[in-house]
C-alpha cells in the first residue's frame, strides 16, 4: 500500500500528540532499550569486490522494516542485484537479515546502531552497504530521545572514492526522528547539516527523514537550500506517505545528475516501497 494503514495512522497520531506534551518529560528507564556507547555505534560486516565506485552509480534506498515481512528476503535480493549502493533504515541484524546480508558477497556493510534490541540486544539502526570500501566512517546521534522506547535516531555518513577522479562521494543515510515537536525535530537536522556543511561534494542526502507534515517538510527545504541541494523526483512515485507527504527523499549536489529515479508500488517486502536511482557524477567544468 502506497499509504499507512488507518490503524497505523491512528496509532501513530496519538502518540504523535502524546509526545507534543511529553517531550520534555522523563520516560522511565524501564520502557528504555539499551544504548550502545559512543564506541559501539558503528559496526562492520562483509567484504568490499572494488576499488571505487564507477562515475554511474546504481542506488537503492529503502527502510526494511526490520525485515518483518514475508517477502523482504526475495525482495532485497532482486533489488540489490547489480547495484553500487545501499542506503538502508531499520535495519536489524539479526539471524535472518544477517544472513540476507551475507548473501550478497562482494559488499561491505557499514552500520550505526541506534539502539540495542530485545534479549539478545540486536543491533538496529542503518546500514550502508557498497561494493567498495569506504574511506571514511562517521555518525551523528540525536540529543531528543524518541518517546516510549527512550531511543535516539542516528545518520550514518560515509564517504567513497570514485574511479578516474580525485573525488569521493559522500552519503549522508537519514533515518529521521520521529513523533517529536517541531522544534526538537529542527534542531537534530540543524546537527546533521553543521555535521556535513564543509563536506566537499559530490554528496547524497537520503533516507527516511519521517517527514510527515507541512512544518518538517519546511525545515528539510531549509537545510537543502543551505547546503544547496536538489530533490531527486520519481517516476513512477510510489513513496509512502502520511498525511500525503512522502517519507522518503533523495537529495544531492548539482554535481550529479539523476539518469534514472523510481519507486515501484509492487513490492511487498516491507512498509516502505524502494528507491531505485541511477546517478552519475558530472562535474561541472
Amino acid at each position: 500500500m502506497k499509504t499507512l494503514s488507518r490503524t497505523s495512522k491512528t496509532l501513530c497520531m496519538v502518540i504523535a500528540l502524546l509526545c507534543v506534551y511529553t517531550t520534555n518529560a522523563t520516560i522511565p528507564h524501564a520502557f528504555a532499550w539499551p544504548v550502545p556507547t559512543p564506541d559501539k555505534v558503528l559496526y562492520n560486516l562483509g567484504k568490499a569486490s572494488s576499488q571505487s565506485l564507477p562515475k554511474r552509480m546504481n542506488i537503492l534506498v529503502w527502510n526494511l522494516h526490520k525485515g518483518a515481512n514475508e517477502t523482504f528476503a526475495s525482495d532485497f535480493n532482486e533489488l540489490s542485484y547489480q547495484k553500487d549502493i545501499l542506503v538502508n533504515q531499520e535495519m536489524q541484524l539479526d539471524l535472518h537479515m544477517g544472513a540476507i546480508f551475507a548473501s550478497l558477497p562482494l559488499m561491505q556493510y557499514s552500520t550505526a546502531t541506534s539502539f540495542y534490541l530485545g534479549k539478545d540486544l540486536l543491533r538496529t539502526g542503518v546500514s550502508t552497504a557498497s561494493t567498495v570500501m569506504p574511506s571514511k566512517i562517521g555518525f551523528v546521534r540525536t540529543t531528543t530521545l524518541e518517546p516510549v522506547i527512550n531511543s535516539p535516531k542516528v545518520t550514518l555518513i560515509t564517504q567513497y572514492p570514485i574511479r578516474l577522479s580525485t573525488k569521493q562521494l559522500t552519503v549522508v543515510n537519514i533515518h529521521g526522528i520521529n513523533f517529536v515537536d517541531g522544534p526538537s525535530f529542527r534542531k537534530e537536522i540543524n546537527n546533521i547539516y553543521e555535521a556535513i556543511k564543509e563536506m566537499p561534494s559530490p554528496l547524497i542526502f537520503t533516507g527516511d527523514f519521517n517527514s510527515w507534515n507541512d512544518d518538517r517538510n519546511a525545515i528539510l527545504k531549509e537545510m537543502a537550500d543551505k547546503l544547496h541541494l536538489k530533490e531527486a523526483h520519481f517516476f513512477p512515485d510510489n513513496r509512502m506517505t502520511f498525511n500525503k507527504h512522502p517519507l522518503d527523499h533523495f537529495y544531492y549536489t548539482e554535481d550529479i545528475k539523476i539518469i534514472e529515479a523510481k519507486v515501484e508500488g509492487f513490492y511487498q517486502g516491507s512498509d516502505h516501497k524502494p528507491l531505485e536511482l541511477v546517478i552519475e557524477y558530472s562535474p561541472m567544468l
